[in-house]
């Protein structure tokens, strides 16, 4: 039976993933798929994405990734791009094969794999993923906490009284594995895995593994630590 096999947020720490790749041990008709940020931050991101792309591993959209194709958006106007990026950032699009871009430029927001949804940041409840608005997007990449009455807050205005997404999550978009937020340890919500563990940040790089995608509550948990 064919395995979907998911990774969290990569960062360009290219030896890990690939320790990590290789203690889980893919088989040829598996499903490997990243909950973005595959690249950025880490030291290798180009070769990161570069063995993502000969291994035929998929990936949904990253707000890092986002990021990227909307300055690579604003270069092609006649007017001055209104963004601006960071060493990291503008050495990778400096180096950009066409290949990689065409790579990027087709991460989709979602994934369905059987009963279990990939995104990236999070999700509403009652958000219709066939039927998303331009703000509905962006949550898909950047939501992390709400507030008392289910409005999105911005990255460092949460308090004591926010909700994070996944804790009141009732899984009518099925069973999701995200990432963006980095947890010590992979969170597990009723509904939702978290699994990204901080590896750029010096923690571990995470991954889950099901067997069968139509059962989303059987699944094996994979860690290696950061270099």
């Amino acid at each position: 039976m064919k395995r979907t096999i998911v990774y969290g947020d990569i960062h360009g720490c290219y030896d890990p993933f690939v320790a990590l790749r290789k203690q889980i041990n893919p088989k040829k008709d598996d499903l490997e798929i990243c909950v973005g940020d595959i690249i950025t931050k880490g030291k290798e991101s180009l070769k990161t994405l570069d063995f993502i792309i000969q291994n035929n591993i998929q990936s949904v959209l990253g707000n890092h990734e986002d990021k990227l194709l909307r300055y690579l958006r604003h270069e092609k106007s006649a007017k001055k791009n209104p963004m601006h990026l960071d060493e990291d950032e503008q050495n990778i699009i400096n180096k950009l094969s066409d290949t990689q871009q065409h790579f990027l430029e087709n991460m989709p927001l979602f994934y369905k794999s059987g009963a279990i949804t990939i995104l990236h940041g999070g999700i509403q409840n009652h958000t219709n993923l066939e039927d998303l608005s331009k703000r509905d997007r962006e949550k898909l990449l950047r939501l992390r906490y709400l507030d008392k009455d289910g409005y999105f807050v911005n990255l460092g205005e949460e308090n004591e009284n926010s909700i994070f997404w996944a804790d009141i999550y009732e899984g009518d978009e099925g069973f999701i594995v995200y990432g963006h937020q980095p947890f010590e340890e992979i969170k597990k919500s009723s509904f939702a895995l978290g699994i990204d563990t901080g590896c750029v940040y010096g923690n571990k790089l995470s991954a889950v593994v099901f067997d069968d995608p139509k059962n989303s509550q059987e699944y094996a948990l994979y860690s290696v630590k950061s270099e």
